[in-house]
């Protein structure tokens, strides 16, 4: 990282001139908790690390959203810190990436070309995390988004990465409204809401990328636990400067415009079902956002070196809502490829 990168801990780390991580023995590993821009397919973009000892296995992890950006959130990670060192990175177009270069950021003129470079960034963001702390693979965790994006990313570049992780795994868009559809009906017939039950009936014949169609089912999508979390992101997004609350703002809805042809119409299958690398979902049982039904049915007909389904507590969000077990599946499942 270049030297505008701030730390806010003392770290005790002797980097070689080229930046990389100097090897050094077990007992005098320190922590490692560094923030700043790194240049990465040709612009500046924030990425943050931190670990509890910088001989643990990488994660690198790709935020949901498009443009939800981990950096306003990094205390959400602490608990996976002590078996992992976790690579954080505001994405093209997202958090303070967004606010350093905000709405004349290059790349991202049409869906498919935003996808590309997004995944020439992720593809970067592994090289340089596998040369900062000296690995030579890294493992890939996304979320949401992320999960779809890490996709792409693992199958055109499986040799640096020990295995990918989705959680809030998405399969299809047109999966996604229906199980809303669905779920929400369910959920109003319970409650006597007719007018939920006449919004539904009125938009279900709408295009799939109607939003008149998504908002019919939002009322109900969301777990209780999906709810308690986006308080506690409101709450730190609050705590941020005017300046960076403004660029987390404007930098969703700059990436979700440019995207939105691209999330009406994924369907991940299109993918194939071959995936290079070992294969793990690690699922909230009440994820609605994107169908839990629809994430282990998927993982059942994936063919991967490994690949396991992990279902655990809590909805989209579980990864943070219910840490213990979301890094107990890593530490199982994952964690032993990665120091084998």
């Amino acid at each position: 990282m270049n030297r505008s990168i701030t730390r806010r801990h003392a770290m005790g780390l002797l980097a070689a001139a080229s930046g990389l991580l100097c090897a050094r023995s077990r007992a005098s590993t320190p922590r490692i908790d560094e923030t700043g821009f790194v240049r990465i397919g040709g612009i500046e973009q924030w990425v943050g690390i931190q670990g509890s000892n910088v001989e643990n296995p990488v994660i690198l992890y790709l935020h949901g959203g498009p443009a939800e950006a981990q950096s306003p959130l990094l205390r959400e990670f602490v608990p996976w810190e002590t078996d992992f060192t976790v690579v954080n990175w505001d994405q093209r177009g997202s958090g303070q990436t967004y606010g350093k270069n905000g709405p004349s950021t290059p790349g991202m003129a049409t869906a498919s070309a935003a996808l590309g470079r997004l995944s020439e960034d992720a593809r970067d963001v592994a090289e340089y995390a596998r040369k900062r702390l000296s690995k030579e693979k890294i493992i890939l965790v996304g979320q949401s988004w992320g999960a779809v994006l890490g996709l792409h990313v693992v199958k055109r570049w499986p040799q640096l990465f020990h295995a990918f992780v989705g959680t809030g795994q998405p399969v299809s868009w047109a999966i996604i409204l229906r199980a809303h559809e669905r779920w929400a009906r369910l959920q109003a017939i319970a409650a006597g809401d007719r007018q939920t039950l006449d919004a539904l009936r009125d938009t279900s014949s709408l295009p799939v990328s109607d939003m008149r169609r998504f908002m019919a089912s939002r009322k109900y999508i969301m777990s209780p636990s999906d709810l308690e979390y986006l308080k506690l992101q409101s709450q730190m997004l609050g705590k941020l400067s005017k300046a960076d609350q403004t660029s987390w703002a404007a930098g969703g809805a700059f990436t979700l415009s440019k995207l939105s042809p691209l999330i009406f119409s994924f369907d991940i299958r299109k993918l194939g079902f071959d995936i290079p690398v070992p294969f793990f979902v690690v699922q909230g049982r009440d994820d609605h956002v994107v169908s839990f039904d629809a994430a282990r049915a998927y993982v059942a007909e994936v063919r991967a070196p490994r690949k396991a389904f992990i279902p655990i507590a809590g909805g989209h969000y579980a990864c943070f809502t219910d840490p213990t077990a979301f890094v107990e599946a890593l530490r199982r499942y994952v964690r032993p490829l990665a120091v084998e």
